[in-house]
């Protein structure tokens, strides 16, 4: 039997192509797998990407959901249309860089901060209560090595990317004697995707950290509130190799 057979797994920023990794071995272990995007064209463009795998277990909605009325919009969305939710993987984001951090403006700051920390926030929020009382269920938020050492002239994402770290901290104390199990997966190297133009056979995959997020979302699993640290290729689990 696959390891998460009947599970339902919401993956927020499953339609990018980290996500898709995290999508695509989600579905292999068994997984009925929500994936929300506010574009049409990147939920068809994922289902065309996952080719063979893309069956009535993969379940899109097309909205947002990190801002609280897309949050919730989505969460009765789930409730009324699948009844259940078991595990969250968040993989919110992206890349920013350009002036030193004493001269990005302020409007660059406030879209960063609320695309990269603020979406985290709204997303834990609304997805979170949902799973507190469910045994073996988990909420993973993915992060990337800024969150760890300052790079100069993307100031705002190693200031988010910290401050997410905080935000899994005290989620995961706060939610310390409940069922959900509250983890953060840090991927401190670069990452071979579809578009990369010079992929390096010593960078990680997306597929490999969505079987990372796999192993953290399963029962074998039984971390909470820890920052686990993905330097390169190699260091997943032995069970799911």
């Amino acid at each position: 039997m696959s390891i998460l057979a009947g599970k339902v797994a919401l993956i927020i920023g499953g339609a990018g192509e980290v996500g898709e990794g995290v999508v695509r071995q989600f579905l292999t272990h068994g997984a009925t797998v929500v994936v929300p995007s506010r574009d049409q064209y990147r939920l068809e463009q994922l289902r065309e990407h996952l080719g063979r795998l893309c069956c009535d277990r993969l379940i899109t909605f097309q909205g947002g959901c990190c801002t609280e009325e897309g949050g919730l919009d989505l969460r009765n969305k789930i409730e009324q249309d699948v009844g259940q939710l078991d595990m969250v993987v968040a993989s919110i984001g992206g890349w920013w860089q350009g002036e030193p951090l004493s001269q990005v403006p302020l409007r660059i700051w406030n879209h960063i901060m609320e695309n990269s920390l603020t979406a985290h926030f709204v997303a834990a929020k609304t997805f979170l209560p949902m799973l507190a009382d469910l045994k073996d269920s988990s909420y993973t938020l993915l992060n990337g090595g800024a969150a760890l050492y300052p790079i100069p002239s993307a100031g705002p994402i190693s200031v988010s990317a910290s401050a997410q770290l905080m935000l899994k901290d005290v989620l995961s104390a706060e939610y310390e004697h409940s069922q959900v199990r509250i983890n953060t997966l840090l991927i401190k190297t670069k990452v071979n995707t579809r578009s990369q133009p010079h992929p390096k056979p010593y960078w990680i995959t997306a597929d490999e950290i969505g079987l990372y997020a796999v192993y953290l979302a399963s029962p074998a699993c039984d971390k909470h509130g820890e920052t686990i640290i993905f330097n390169e290729r190699g260091e997943i689990p032995m069970m799911f190799e």
